[in-house]
């Protein structure tokens, strides 16, 4: 798989990525655009248009080009009305448009994204990714393009219309622009870097609050609600810190900016009332300059938040846009369907690391027949679930091989892999919906006889019928109301659905007291018929079904045999389960 993408974002480069995302809305978005500009004549049209109706009145006493410029000045106000209303139609369509697009584009990427990039996220930053920083990009393109593009417009009209009345004037008022351009500039660049942080901790804090709320229970056992309250406040008040510097920062600009013009405002006033006294200056000019100043100053203002704003921005379009271009499954290179004929499953001198550097395994190799059941068993980070991981393509090794019936999985496609392979695991995947649709997830288009037959043969059926709605029956977020064993023969049940190949159980059974599992034995064993099976376990009662275990140590396998005949004759096996035997016996 490609490599991530490290590319820094600046504002231009911000405007190209989000610029596909324009695609399918130009003409809304041109749209919109044009109703602010032309909202922008306006609003510099009118105090030209009140300055020639003052003049009218007191220089030349005309009467009826006063109320002719009068219903202009009123036509241009309704003109703005009716535009802010159709301009704010457009913006909320386009809005959400934009955003969806980017959510979809988003949510696609983290779905489909390489397992070691997911296994290194913090989980609290995807999610605001999803659902928060979308609305900053649009706020980019409305607040810190589009408006800016008219702002400066108005910016240099305003200018040279008041270098027409005044020359003077004109370049009293072009030292403010310079000035405010450059505390922007000196600014930006730590707003940019406070924005950063802002993410980063906010993201950090959403993961650990997930963690906490889903184990509130296990907090008050332990009795670590005063250890927990330290940890929340410790993280909001790093928060706080960092908000507190970027809105220092920004107040210490938009003051310095503020009281160089407000001198600059002092001096114009000044000058202008020198002109009015002895050089015949109109009442009129006076109040175009003056409101001319007025919008000047607040557009140079206004550009300098959003050149700042933007900055911070900036660092939540470059967080979308890190995972958009994050490694891909889609990445994978194989093109070819899987056919499993017999289920023959060989790892062949398999070298794998995480991107820590700590190895996992060094020239592992393995073969399970067709039809075999085989244990995985090992000390606890040994690599075994990496290894199942790699049999369903969330990981391939940096050396050597897996085939299946001599097929090398890197030349197959994901899809066909993950189709012919099943796995269960310890958490068993449960969300807030009725229970078939949860049994569903395995075949989407299962009818309703294969999901009957499916629950009758994981033994889950007569538990659904002592349900008031049966199969219909809501089950709760994350299946509250359901028990382990309950969850377990959910997942049982899929597998019927799905009718893979090969299956995978990681610790299936681990959570589960001794009499559910006896029970969810009996599930599999009807469940593994005619299948080639991969069962982690640390359990030595689950170890027992199968015909085969293999022993990994040291990134490699060591010692491979029959589960009888290896708790007999082999040291390593009769103390991994002694050790898990007696904590058992100790419960």
């Amino acid at each position: 798989m490609k490599k991530q993408q490290n590319d820094k974002l600046n504002i231009i480069s911000s405007v190209k990525f989000l610029g596909k995302y324009l695609k399918g809305h130009r003409i809304q978005f041109l749209a919109f655009y044009i109703g602010w500009f032309l909202d922008s004549i306006a609003t510099i049209i009118s105090p030209i248009i009140f300055g020639l109706m003052i003049n009218q009145i007191v220089y030349y006493k005309n009467v009826d080009l006063f109320f002719r410029l009068a219903l202009v000045y009123l036509v241009v106000m309704l003109f703005k009305c009716i535009l802010y209303f159709l301009v704010n139609q457009i913006y909320a369509y386009n809005w959400v448009m934009f955003n969806l697009k980017i959510k979809r584009d988003v949510f696609t990427s983290i779905l489909n994204a390489d397992a070691q990039y997911l296994s290194n996220a913090n989980t609290g930053d995807l999610i605001s990714t999803v659902q928060w920083y979308s609305s900053e990009s649009m706020n980019f393109i409305i607040y810190n393009i589009i408006h800016n593009i008219n702002g400066v417009l108005i910016v240099i009209f305003c200018t040279v219309y008041i270098f027409i009345i005044n020359l003077y004037i004109g370049l009293l008022m072009l030292i403010a622009v310079p000035i405010a351009v450059f505390i922007s500039l000196k600014f930006g660049k730590k707003i940019r870097a406070y924005g950063d942080d802002q993410r980063n901790y906010y993201g950090t804090y959403i993961s650990w609050l997930f963690e906490i709320l889903g184990g509130i229970k296990d907090i008050r056992f332990l009795g670590a609600q005063r250890k927990v309250n330290k940890d929340f406040v410790k993280n909001h008040k790093a928060m706080y810190a960092v908000n507190i510097k970027s809105g220092l920062s920004s107040m210490t600009a938009q003051n310095i900016i503020s009281l160089v013009n407000l001198v600059i405002q002092i001096t114009i006033f000044v000058f202008i009332a020198f002109l009015s006294v002895y050089a015949g200056m109109t009442i009129g000019s006076l109040v175009v300059i003056v409101t001319f100043y007025s919008m000047l100053t607040d557009e140079v203002s206004h550009l300098s938040r959003s050149y700042m704003d933007a900055q911070n921005r900036v660092s939540y379009i470059q967080r979308i846009y890190d995972v958009i271009h994050a490694q891909s499954e889609k990445d994978w290179p194989g093109k070819k369907e899987l056919y499993v004929r017999n289920g023959n499953i060989e790892f062949e001198d398999i070298e794998f690391e995480y991107k820590d550097g700590k190895q996992i395994f060094n020239k592992l190799s393995l073969k399970i027949k067709g039809g075999e059941k085989t244990a995985l068993i090992g000390k606890s980070g040994c690599g075994k679930t990496t290894l199942a991981y790699m049999l369903i393509g969330f990981y391939y090794p940096e050396k050597g091989r897996i085939t299946i019936d001599g097929q090398d999985l890197r030349e197959c496609t994901l899809k066909s892999i993950r189709k012919n392979i099943g796995l269960v695991q310890q958490d068993v995947l449960v969300f807030d919906g009725t229970i078939e649709d949860n049994l569903l997830l395995g075949n989407p288009k299962a009818n309703k006889n294969e999901i009957i037959n499916a629950c009758v043969k994981s033994g889950i059926m007569d538990f659904i019928h002592s349900l008031p709605d049966g199969l219909n029956t809501i089950i709760g977020s994350k299946g509250i109301s359901l028990s382990g064993g309950q969850k377990q023969r959910i997942a049982i049940a899929r597998i019927y659905l799905k009718n893979p190949s090969i299956l995978i159980f990681d610790e299936a059974t681990s959570s589960l007291d001794f009499e559910t599992e006896k029970q969810i034995h009996e599930a599999w064993r009807q469940v593994l018929k005619g299948r080639t099976s991969i069962i982690i376990a640390h359990r030595q009662s689950s170890v027992m079904l199968c015909q085969k275990a293999a022993i990994m140590e040291l990134g490699k396998i060591i010692k491979v045999g029959n589960p009888i005949e290896l708790s007999k004759k082999e040291e390593s096996f009769r103390s991994l389960f002694a050790m898990k035997q007696g904590d058992e016996d100790n419960v």
